[in-house]
């Protein structure tokens, strides 16, 4: 599943993005699609406060607040392709800068012409990105609904459970078949086991209570730490 976020001035901008990128993925791809839209952007801050799994940004920098706004989402998302929607209103110095590094940009007053070709281009850069197999900042989860990337930068903790392996993230799970030995060997070294279930993402840790057994995770999140794993741990905040 590829997951698009869109953030425009008005409905009907969105409406049309949704159509143009539907129509463009339905020639490029058999993975599904998940739309999310927004015309505010108190609203989209409010969606985002969760860190929901984005693979494509698309954000109008002409609103109230929006450039601001978006230097925010895109610490957040740093791996995640980001198309500008901007005017001759705003200066490109304000979004054409480290802190917001967009991907491709479309002017307004966008017509079908000009969203058909700047689609094109933010496909054809995008599947290229996922396609190659020596990307490391994504975990991909393959399905009969197609591919799901999940960065690495928003995994808290993996586990094993009902003979499956669910991937947890600040709000969301995903799960599906594996084995906690073949994660342990996918993961980089900053995931580590911690329980015969569970591996941690040790960026994410907030507190290692080893007289308690347990691993604080950011969010009040919580998973155990075995006696066998407690070296290794302990090991790793050494660094």
């Amino acid at each position: 599943m590829i997951t698009f976020l869109s953030v425009a001035s008005k409905k009907e901008e969105n409406n049309l993005m949704r159509e143009s990128v539907r129509e463009q993925a339905a020639l490029r791809t058999d993975e599904m699609w998940k739309f999310h839209m927004f015309e505010q952007i108190s609203r989209t801050e409010e969606f985002l406060k969760d860190i929901p799994v984005l693979d494509i940004i698309s954000w109008d920098v002409t609103m109230n607040h929006s450039v601001g706004s978006l230097e925010k989402v895109r610490q957040d998302y740093k791996q995640a392709y980001l198309m500008v929607v901007a005017d001759g209103s705003i200066s490109p110095m304000m979004y054409l800068r480290p802190g917001i590094m967009p991907s491709s940009l479309l002017l307004k007053p966008v017509s079908r012409e000009n969203l058909v070709m700047v689609v094109n281009e933010m496909m054809d850069a995008f599947t290229e990105k996922f396609d190659r197999k020596d990307v490391q900042e994504s975990f991909v989860i393959e399905s009969r609904e197609g591919k799901q990337y999940i960065p690495l930068s928003q995994i808290y903790y993996i586990e094993a459970r009902e003979k499956k392996i669910f991937i947890r993230t600040k709000q969301e799970e995903y799960g599906f078949y594996d084995t906690i030995e073949n994660m342990e060997k996918k993961l980089p070294e900053n995931f580590l086991r911690c329980h015969r279930s569970y591996i941690v993402n040790m960026s994410k840790v907030t507190a290692v209570k080893l007289s308690q057994s347990l691993i604080e995770i950011q969010n009040e999140l919580q998973v155990p730490l075995s006696r066998s794993y407690k070296k290794t741990v302990k090991e790793y905040n050494k660094k």
